[in-house]
């Protein structure tokens, strides 16, 4: 949910190129390319104003280098920008919102295709029952449209992330107890292929295709357009608490979490967590932040967290807000420190699925993390999420009705590292204590992780599925529509390089 864009629309490589061959834009692209554009479409080179923060991403560090950037204003310039790439053999990729982290990213050279300017496009149909969202949407303009409507739907959980990518890898949401996964909103999609063709996929027009998209999508296409489920407001209010205990109750709080989380449970329940340093708390090691997210008044909430109470927390907080002020209340606003990006950090973002709180695995990882952040003062502002999702409408779909592998998790884990890009020892640091932190939260041989949030150098089928089918699935799909291995940076189905080594 972090990412949210922590995903990309779609990362489009071709497997003939890495950076070591990088082939040079042509000196005549304006001349060339601009006519073959809609009037308002920008076609940028370094050279231009707007450079800085057209190529700005949310993470420096896997930074891609663009050689000139297209920002479109219709579909055709997608298609257009995609065929003359392919003319002149010149690698590209599209982007929306620039939160994606894999590392393969930072290998790229080649032409951007920025759908940004895709922001504009949002319609609610008459029956109310669906929306047409553009590519280039943040998830905060879609969900700001709808309620003003009375309507609401699953988002990405940061304000500042693309309304359209996360479904792609799955895209988990607060209301996917009640609504199922983002992925499974999607009706249709407008597609364009790596050859520039453009298709309409859904459950009758490439049905195949349609499977794939959802759960794997940068992996085979440029999503310009969807059309996805919407509903009513039936319950404006949510209600947070907050439960803030020092590391040493870490083992009492999640036993206890574990009694909850095997219980019959809410669809509009989650249980959330977060480790940080609060000195106000103790002044020596990060919290242990456990807080209920509930869709409903704070007066029911208060009667199904009674329990919880029991626990004597070191620090309480609750709040009862109206769903667009969730997100801000949480510290996931577009205008807020998790969403910033000004150019100058580099984030580090992992995922663990995992469906139970393993409490060995969990002090492993809590150490690991309290270890370095207490010692290393440019990575104090780094953090660790533990999300925990009702999934009661994400089970209720066919496990094998779309790609997404991971529909029996309920937790999501997410060590989130933030510093000042620059320095090149601490990036290296910074990587290392990822992966340990990664390997201790995991805990299991056979290691699942959101697309998502998927840093690089997870086994393929941690990300799509240990189910042999799955992967074959998927690699027939890629055979048939990206013969030539065109979409082969973000986490890709079939990988052209072991990037980092596999965990």
């Amino acid at each position: 949910m972090w990412s949210s864009s922590l995903a990309i629309l779609a990362f489009v490589l071709f497997s003939s190129f890495t950076a070591a061959a990088y082939t040079a834009i042509p000196s005549d692209i304006l001349s060339e390319l601009t006519p073959r554009l809609s009037p308002t479409a920008k076609i940028l080179l370094p050279s231009s104003s707007l450079w800085p923060s057209a190529s700005k991403r949310w993470n420096e560090l896997s930074r891609p280098s663009y050689s000139a950037i297209i920002q479109v204003a219709e579909e055709r310039d997608i298609a257009e920008s995609v065929k003359y790439a392919n003319q002149h053999q010149i690698p590209f990729f599209a982007f929306s919102q620039t939160h994606g982290s894999d590392y393969g990213l930072g290998r790229f050279h080649g032409i951007g295709i920025s759908l940004s300017s895709l922001n504009r496009k949002i319609d609610l149909d008459k029956s109310g029952r669906w929306a047409t969202i553009g590519g280039g949407m943040k998830s905060k303009d879609v969900l700001d449209y709808l309620w003003k409507r009375g309507k609401q739907t699953g988002t990405g959980g940061c304000g500042c992330v693309g309304a359209v990518s996360p479904a792609l890898g799955g895209g988990h949401n607060w209301f996917q107890g009640q609504y199922g996964l983002m992925a499974d909103q999607v009706l249709e999609l407008r597609v364009v292929l790596a050859d520039g063709e453009v298709v309409v996929v859904n459950d009758k027009k490439h049905k195949e295709l349609f499977w794939g998209m959802r759960g794997a999508g940068h992996n085979f296409g440029i999503v310009s357009e969807m059309k996805y489920r919407v509903y009513d407001v039936k319950e404006p209010k949510w209600s947070i608490e907050t439960f803030t205990f020092k590391s040493e109750r870490l083992e009492e709080v999640y036993k206890y979490a574990n009694k909850k989380l095997n219980g019959k449970g809410d669809p509009r329940l989650l249980m959330w967590g977060t480790w940080f340093l609060n000195p106000a708390v103790d002044a020596e090691k990060p919290i242990v932040q456990f807080q209920w997210i509930y869709n409903g008044p704070f007066s029911e909430l208060k009667k199904l967290s009674k329990d919880t109470h029991d626990l004597k927390p070191d620090a309480y907080s609750s709040a009862e807000i109206d769903y667009p002020e969730l997100s801000p209340s949480l510290g996931y606003a577009a205008d807020q420190y998790a969403c910033q990006t000004d150019g100058q950090g580099n984030r580090l973002l992992r995922g663990i699925d995992v469906d139970q709180y393993d409490v060995k695995s969990l002090r492993k990882w809590y150490d690991a993390f309290a270890a370095t952040l207490m010692t290393e003062p440019a990575f104090q502002t780094s953090f660790c999420i533990l999300e925990g999702y009702s999934t009661q409408a994400v089970q209720a779909v066919p496990d094998k009705s779309t790609a997404f592998a991971l529909r029996g998790e309920r937790l999501l884990f997410a060590p989130a590292i933030f510093w000042q890009k620059g320095n090149a020892t601490l990036d290296e640091k910074a990587k290392k204590w990822s992966r340990e932190m990664y390997l201790a939260a995991s805990g299991s041989s056979k290691k699942k992780t959101y697309v998502n949030y998927a840093h690089g150098d997870e086994p393929v089928q941690a990300l799509y599925g240990y189910e042999p089918w799955r992967l074959k699935k998927l690699k027939q799909l890629k055979k048939k529509y990206d013969p030539l291995g065109h979409f082969a940076f973000f986490n890709p189905v079939n990988p052209i390089e072991k990037r980092h080594g596999d965990i």
